[in-house]
């Protein structure tokens, strides 16, 4: 990087830094609100926002979130780094003069956040596609996690990165871009490798490598069995599922399929079809993909090789089957493919071997 570049970059971080201080300022509590069932970059990105307002800034905070924690690997995260987040239906939002949306954005259905309230400050990752003014907002899609932008205001600070807040910083920006391969920025590596090293490595492997419950192989199994082909694409419906996060992580594990290049997953959970959508391909606009086979896009978000929503089913369950088959067609279709037939992943002679 050129030392003009740089310069700008510095510059940039100093003036936003200014103006996230105007906008505390006079303030005593600060509500970081992340998206509903969180991933780890929401996670870590809020942990790091309220660590940097705590000590730079001396305003209390509260992490909250609606949904569940689902994920073996976000449950263990949010356990070994003991991470305080509190459910967003216990909480007293007159406590709070200052709400920040992280990893999220105003008018996006994936967050809880209510109409009513407003929102001073947003930091996200993902594209800007909601016309609703905050008063600061830092929204990077060029960039792979959100957990990236918080790293870089913790350097331009000088506070001190504690360990347990770099392992689950250096978790969030690696599990985001799956290992620094997808969607990853220079500035997501040259962020991961500072939190790396002050990270917890026995942590961080547990994190990784958490015991999963029955519940774990159970979806495992069905998505195996459910999995259809058909030339470059996959389709996988779990049915009715205890964790909505499961759907994504069976999306990224089908992808791996040799000659597969998109894969849809779905998932039935609390009323809701989950939907996910990945892309090998680098430029895919998966998101735009994604929203094609929803009635609504704004429950729809991601980014060029990964996307994910959901469909309510005013039915429940009763209309789960229907559904299924017409988003496997409306799949095949929107990729331009008129005549398709689906071929199970797992043959019979398959099984038997």
């Amino acid at each position: 990087m050129a030392d003009s570049d740089k310069n700008e970059k510095n510059h940039q971080k100093k003036k936003q830094l200014l103006k996230l201080e105007e906008i505390l300022k006079g303030g005593k509590n600060l509500l970081i609100l992340i998206h509903n069932n969180p991933d780890p970059d929401a996670i870590a990105s809020a942990l790091a926002l309220s660590y940097l307002v705590e000590n730079k800034y001396n305003i209390e905070t509260s992490i909250a979130y609606g949904g569940n924690i689902g994920r073996a690997e976000n449950k263990e995260m949010v356990k070994k780094l003991n991470i305080h987040l509190k459910k967003i239906n216990r909480l007293k939002f007159a406590k709070y003069d200052r709400i920040a949306l992280v990893d999220t954005q105003p008018g996006a259905k994936n967050n809880s956040l209510p109409s009513k309230r407003k929102c001073h400050i947003v930091i996200d990752h993902h594209p800007k596609r909601f016309d609703t003014p905050t008063p600061f907002e830092i929204i990077q899609p060029e960039i792979g996690a959100t957990a990236t932008i918080l790293t870089e205001w913790l350097q331009e600070t000088g506070l001190d990165i504690p360990a347990d807040l770099a392992t689950a910083l250096s978790y969030a920006i690696s599990s985001e871009t799956q290992n620094l391969a997808r969607e990853a920025d220079t500035r997501d590596i040259q962020a991961y490798l500072v939190v790396y090293v002050k990270s917890s490595i026995r942590k961080l492997a547990q994190i990784i490598n958490p015991k999963l419950d029955q519940a774990y192989f159970v979806v495992l199994a069905r998505a195996l069995y459910n999995a259809f082909i058909y030339k470059n694409l996959l389709v996988a419906h779990l049915a009715e599922i205890t964790c909505a996060e499961m759907v994504a992580e069976m999306s990224d594990f089908l992808l791996r399929r040799k000659m597969i290049s998109w894969v849809l997953c779905t998932g039935f959970y609390k009323g809701n079809l989950i939907l996910s959508v990945r892309s090998s391909i680098p430029k895919a606009k998966a998101s735009e993909f994604l929203m094609k086979l929803v009635p609504d896009p704004k429950t729809v978000g991601g980014h060029d090789q990964v996307a994910g929503g959901y469909i309510s089913l005013l039915n429940g369950a009763k209309d789960l089957k229907n559904m299924e088959n017409n988003l496997s067609q409306a799949f095949a279709q929107a990729y331009g493919y008129k005549d398709f037939n689906w071929q199970p992943l797992l043959g019979d002679t398959d099984l038997e071997k």
